[in-house]
C-alpha cells in the first residue's frame, strides 16, 4: 500500500482485520465509560486508609496507565508512585503500600506473580482486568476488582487502563482527576474528528505523519511531562506498525543522546527524529531543545514536530497519545500490516 491508498477506506478495512481504527474512533467515549465503570468499584475497605506509596504492577500494554499516571502526578504527589514491570515487586512494598495489579487478560504471569507477593506481605490491592486468573484470585479473596470490557488488544485498552486507575486513585484521595477530565475529553473529541479515516491525507495530521515516517526509523523525543507519552508512541510503532523505534525524554537526553549527533552521517540518515513539544514547556527547556535539534538537523534523514493541545496536563498528554495511536495504525496499513496482529508475542508466550 502506498501513500495515496491511505484514503481508500475499503482497503483500510480489509487490512485492519480487528478494527483498530474503529476502536480509536471510540477513544473519547471510552474514557467516559472507564470513569463510570471505576465509580462502581467497591472500595469501602480502603476508604480512609493512609498509604505510604502506590505501586502499579503490570507489564507491556497493561503497564502504560501506571507510567502515564506517574508522569501526571509526580510533581504533586506527596507519596512515591512506582511502576513494577517484572516478576517481583520492589522490596519496600508492605501493608501500607497500595498495589494496583493490572493485567488486561488477567493471565499475565509476571503480574500474577507480583499479585501473590502483594498478598504475602499484606498489601491493600485493587485489580484491573477483563477476566482470567487475576479476576478469579481477587474475587476468591474478596479483593476489589475493576472490570475492563473484553475483546480488546491490551494496547487498545488505554482509556480503561488509565482512567479506571486514575478514578480509583481519586476516590482514595490520591489523584485530582475531576479537575482535568472534561477538558481532556473535549480535546480528545476534537482531535479524533481530525484523524479519522474519512479525513483525507492532505488534511489529516496522523496520515501526514505516517507518510513522513514511512521507510524511516523513528525516534520519539518528549519533554519531562511527556516521557511516558513518547514511550507509548514508540511501543505503538513497535506493536502496531512493526517497525524499530526509539524514545526518550528531556532533560535526560541533553546528557547522553546529544552525542549521537557526532555519529557518521551514514549511520543517521535512516533516522527520523520526532519531537513532541509541550505547548507549556518552559522557555529554558524550549531553547535547549532547539539547540539539540540543530545538532542533528544536517545529519538525520528527517526531523518532525508534534505539539500538545490544551491547558491541563491530561489534555496535553492525551492529545499526543491519541495522535500516536492513529499514526502507528496508519503506518501499519501503509506497510500492509494488520495493526492488531501479535504473532511474534504469541510465539514468545508459547516458548
Amino acid at each position: 500500500m502506498m501513500a495515496s491508498n491511505l484514503d481508500e477506506l475499503e482497503r483500510l478495512r480489509e487490512l485492519d482485520k480487528d478494527g483498530m481504527l474503529e476502536n480509536l474512533g471510540r477513544f473519547p467515549e471510552d474514557c467516559r465509560l472507564a470513569i463510570e465503570r471505576a465509580i462502581d468499584v467497591p472500595l469501602a475497605d480502603l476508604a480512609g486508609r493512609v498509604f505510604k506509596a502506590v505501586v502499579f504492577a503490570g507489564v507491556g500494554g497493561s503497564a502504560i496507565g501506571g507510567r502515564l499516571i506517574k508522569d501526571w502526578l509526580s510533581a504533586e504527589s506527596e507519596i512515591p508512585i512506582e511502576v513494577s514491570g517484572g516478576y517481583s515487586l520492589p522490596r519496600f512494598v508492605d501493608d501500607k503500600t497500595l498495589v494496583l495489579s493490572v493485567s488486561y487478560s488477567g493471565n499475565t504471569e509476571e503480574t500474577l506473580n507480583m499479585f501473590r507477593e502483594a498478598l504475602d506481605v499484606g498489601s491493600p490491592i485493587v485489580s484491573f482486568t477483563s477476566g482470567g486468573e487475576l479476576e478469579r484470585l481477587s474475587k476468591e479473596r474478596g479483593l476489589p476488582v475493576a472490570s475492563m470490557p473484553g475483546g480488546l488488544k491490551p494496547r487498545a485498552a488505554l482509556p480503561y487502563q488509565f482512567f479506571m486507575l486514575a478514578t480509583v486513585l481519586e476516590r482514595l484521595g490520591l489523584a485530582p482527576l475531576s479537575g482535568e477530565v472534561d477538558e481532556a475529553i473535549q480535546v480528545l473529541g476534537d482531535i479524533r474528528d481530525e484523524l479519522v479515516p474519512e479525513v483525507p491525507a492532505e488534511s489529516n495530521p496522523a496520515k501526514k505523519l505516517a507518510l513522513d515516517l514511512y521507510n524511516m526509523i523513528p525516534f520519539v523525543y518528549g519533554s519531562e511531562l511527556l516521557g511516558s507519552v513518547a514511550y507509548r508512541f514508540r511501543t505503538q510503532l513497535n506493536e502496531n506498525s512493526k517497525v524499530p523505534a526509539g524514545s526518550g525524554a528531556f532533560p535526560e537526553l541533553f546528557h547522553n543522546a546529544a552525542l549521537v549527533s557526532e555519529s557518521p552521517r551514514g549511520v543517521l540518515e535512516p533516522l527520523c527524529l520526532l519531537f513532541i513539544r509541550d505547548s507549556l514547556e518552559s522557555d529554558k527547556v524550549s531553547r535547549k531543545i532547539d539547540r539539540f535539534k540543530a545538532l542533528f538537523e544536517p545529519r538525520v534523514g528527517r526531523m518532525l514536530e508534534a505539539r500538545t493541545r490544551g491547558r491541563g496536563k491530561l489534555a496535553r498528554m492525551f492529545s499526543i497519545l491519541l495522535l500516536g495511536d492513529y499514526v502507528s495504525t496508519y503506518l501499519a496499513l501503509l506497510y500492509g500490516h494488520d495493526p492488531s496482529s501479535m504473532d511474534a508475542i504469541d510465539e514468545l508466550k508459547r516458548g
